[in-house]
């Protein structure tokens, strides 16, 4: 069978068929003046979660935002699976979002993970297609860039933290188009349709997501969007999670696992978002992850 190359920008033209609603002033206008209700930590790390009327569908949003000059933001890697706020309880931190995508039947990650030289997980040829970004936390500073065949070698060659995901969502405020890929590419995910996140149809339907992001100011937003949840909260195609990411204000941003994996942590209130895993809308679905970011107050 031939090898059709699919490029983002042009099925971005398939999104009413499959679901999708084109962003508008409005929604642009309804994300500027939410209502968020707060919550803020001991060092300043503030947590938001509103109810919204977004692209024409209920989205119940969470955040968390700190000052990357004031916490360290690290990241975790379980020697097995467990629950992001484990490894966030386990590593001390303050806040935490789950990380990059696994294999759930081994355990061990499926794209690319360095940590301190050493690496945890290499990038599959299923999970190809989607792993176009990288956050480093070298030096107690957090950077998101652009991983592809070319970038890779001279990021793992510059820093000894890295942990690999995508699709990368904003690159210097602009809206990234997700990556081309081939058919053959995809081949460990083809059993999977698109109501799952993890294949290429996945982009384009609405599920739960989360995702990291940088502002000028050197602000870091760790965010998840509920999804799955019939009128209460319907979840993100990518194309509209960029869309949110460069309307909070980011520069660069990268998605995460998403799906059940999805999650939200703090140290106060514990759980903040509503993950799927146990198909109840409550705090108490958290699956059980490979790794985790996470963030520590300076001291």
């Amino acid at each position: 069978m031939k090898h059709i190359k699919l490029i983002f920008s042009t099925v971005l033209l398939l999104l009413f068929a499959l679901g999708g609603k084109a962003q508008t002033q409005q929604d642009s206008l309804t994300i500027a003046h939410a209502q968020w209700e707060t919550d803020t930590l001991a060092h300043g790390a503030v947590c938001l979660s509103a109810n919204l009327q977004l692209f024409d569908s209920p989205q119940q949003i969470a955040i968390i935002k700190y000052d990357a000059r004031k916490y360290k933001t690290r990241i975790v890697q379980a020697p097995h699976i467990a629950m992001t706020s484990d490894l966030a309880r386990k590593s001390g931190a303050e806040v935490a979002v789950n990380g990059g995508y696994f294999n759930v039947k081994t355990g061990l990650p499926s794209t690319f993970v360095q940590l301190e030289g050493k690496v945890y997980g290499e990038t599959t040829q299923a999970d190809a297609f989607r792993t176009t970004g990288a956050i480093t936390t070298d030096h107690n500073r957090i950077e998101i860039h652009p991983f592809d065949s070319i970038s890779a070698k001279k990021l793992k060659k510059r820093y000894k933290n890295i942990l690999t995901a995508g699709p990368l969502l904003l690159k210097d405020g602009v809206r990234q188009m997700a990556p081309t890929f081939e058919t053959n590419n995809t081949q460990g995910a083809k059993g999977g349709n698109s109501f799952s996140s993890d294949v290429p149809q996945g982009f384009y339907k609405r599920h739960p997501r989360a995702f990291i992001g940088i502002t000028k100011d050197h602000q870091v937003m760790m965010v998840v969007v509920d999804g799955r949840f019939k009128g209460k909260a319907a979840g993100m195609s990518i194309d509209e999670l960029s869309y949110l990411a460069q309307q909070l204000g980011m520069t660069d941003a990268l998605n995460l696992d998403g799906g059940g994996s999805a999650t939200l942590w703090n140290n106060h209130t514990g759980i903040i978002n509503h993950p799927y895993d146990n198909k109840k809308f409550d705090h108490e679905g958290e699956r059980e992850v490979v790794n985790a970011i996470v963030a520590l107050p300076n001291r």
